[in-house]
C-alpha cells in the first residue's frame, strides 16, 4: 500500500485545471464580497443624500434629536 506522501507525489494534476479552478474561486470570493458591500454602500449614500437635501432645504433636525435624518 502506498503511503499518503507517495500517493500525493504520483497524482498528476492538469495545470490548466488548477488555473481555471483558482480563477473560479477568486471570482466567487469577489462576488460574495460585492454582494455584501454594495447594499451597505447604497444605504450609506442614500442616508448621506437625504442629509444633504434636508440641509439644502433648510430643514435641520431639532437639537438633541436624531442625527440620522
Amino acid at each position: 500500500m502506498l503511503s499518503v506522501s507517495q500517493a500525493l507525489e504520483e497524482r498528476k494534476e492538469s495545470p490548466a485545471l488548477v488555473v481555471v479552478t483558482t480563477a473560479f474561486q477568486l471570482a466567487l470570493v469577489v462576488l460574495v464580497w460585492l454582494l455584501a458591500l454594495v447594499p451597505a454602500a447604497v444605504a450609506a449614500l442614500t442616508m448621506f443624500a437625504i442629509k444633504m437635501i434636508r440641509r439644502a432645504l433648510g430643514r435641520t433636525p431639532p437639537a438633541g434629536g436624531s442625527t440620522v435624518f
